[in-house]
């Protein structure tokens, strides 16, 4: 967002540009706060999710299932070695994280598209 310089006595303390930040904005805005070990993780998963984003895909499934969903959690910590970078007790926690991480951009990207068909079919 580029900076704006406001005359004396417009100066606000949240100036109506912050108020027109789109949800779409905000949420990309939100990682920047991640540390810069999830960061990785996140690029993958969202690459991931991109290979997963078609119709007939298990993420767009109704209810998608849990089995499919640990299998590619799997996959992901197996191929970039993910699992060795924590001790043997921490390293369930680590792939529990990576699951959350998963499911949470699964649930944006359905409620994103959910939205985009309703727009679409509402017309």
């Amino acid at each position: 967002m580029e900076s704006k310089k406001y005359l004396k006595g417009n100066m606000m303390t949240f100036p109506l540009e912050l108020t027109e930040v789109g949800k779409e904005e905000k949420i990309l805005d939100n990682k920047y706060l991640y540390p810069p070990e999830i960061k990785d993780i996140q690029m993958e998963i969202e690459e991931v999710c991109d290979r997963m984003e078609y119709d007939g895909s298990m993420m767009f499934d109704e209810c998608p299932d849990k089995v499919t969903v640990e299998k590619v959690v799997k996959e992901m910590c197996s191929k970039n070695n993910y699992g060795n970078c924590c001790a043997d007790g921490d390293r369930k926690w680590f792939t529990a994280l990576i699951q959350v991480m998963l499911c949470n951009e699964m649930g944006y990207r359905r409620n994103r598209r959910m939205c985009h068909k309703d727009r679409m079919f509402s017309k």
